[in-house]
């Protein structure tokens, strides 16, 4: 949808999971000096202002990044035992890296952004973006703001579209992010028929699919899932993560998003386990359950 907006929302709890799975599994594929291709078929403008009024209306920013900037600053001291753990494991993250000098400058960084931290010579980055304001902002930021290893391939394109008509890479090593707005129906399909045809063009590639948590979309999500389970036939090559936010029984609305999910096809080794040990705590801080 044309009328989406990522600049009302950056920062918020979605992007906070988004980015911090997208990170870890980058991470993972740095590992290796092979080059690899990463695509983002919903690329948004790449950098958002943390004072851009847009975003001070939602409050988003202030309930998510903002919001775990602060308590592990000021609470740290107060975690004990597994969560101590989680918080340090989160301040030492590549993510947490990434965000710290642009959130100094009152700002965010979109994922190709955070993409483009790990590129290094050889490596691939191809953004996908439909909106004609958002294009005009991507190119102008990952001009200015890129690393010096990889200037990111840019596209005026429906995402899908051009995912499919890319793949496989000629570096069969890579990434894919997929993140829609989700705000019609038709999405929630639209993204298992092109995953499902993307894993029978590119098998090994890694597929990471963020969705929104709100009442009156579980069937989608679920049939959305099951459909690209089916594909994939094998349990070990699924990750599924989920940030819970808010209390679904207290929501109402069409647009009540209580948490997101990220839905992972062959998910780096070691991924699992780095969600599993800090997903409880961002959970806390950005449900609003530590306090002053």
């Amino acid at each position: 949808m044309l009328s989406y907006i990522h600049a009302f929302h950056a920062g918020n709890h979605a992007d906070i999971l988004k980015h911090i799975v997208l990170s870890f599994s980058l991470e993972h594929l740095c590992k290796k000096e092979k080059p690899f291709t990463v695509f983002d078929t919903h690329a948004g403008s790449g950098l958002y202002r943390l004072d851009d009024e847009r975003l001070e209306k939602t409050g988003e920013a202030e309930s998510g990044i903002k919001l775990l900037f602060s308590t592990l600053a000021s609470q740290k001291s107060r975690f004990s035992g597994s969560e101590a753990k989680a918080a340090k494991e989160i301040e030492n993250s590549v993510f947490f890296k990434i965000v710290r000098p642009y959130f100094e400058k009152n700002t965010y960084p979109g994922s190709p952004l955070v993409e483009n931290a790990f590129l290094r010579p050889g490596d691939e980055q191809v953004l996908s973006e439909l909106h004609p304001c958002t294009i005009e902002e991507l190119t102008f930021t990952m001009e200015k703001y890129r690393s010096e290893a990889a200037k990111p391939h840019i596209h005026f394109r429906n995402g899908f579209e051009m995912l499919l008509s890319l793949v496989p890479p000629k570096t069969k090593r890579g990434l894919v992010i997929i993140d829609p707005s989700f705000e019609e129906k038709a999405d929630f399909e639209d993204a298992a028929k092109t995953i499902c045809q993307l894993l029978r063009k590119w098998r090994g590639a890694v597929v990471l699919l963020w969705y929104p948590l709100v009442p009156h979309r579980k069937t989608e999500i679920s049939m959305m899932k099951e459909r690209i389970s089916a594909i994939v036939q094998s349990e070990e090559k699924i990750a599924d993560f989920q940030l819970v936010v808010k209390d679904e029984s207290e929501l109402t609305g069409l647009s009540s998003l209580y948490g997101s999910g990220m839905f992972v096809v062959n998910p780096p080794f070691g991924l699992a386990q780095k969600m599993e040990n800090i997903l409880p705590l961002l959970e806390k801080i950005l449900s609003g359950k530590i306090s002053d």
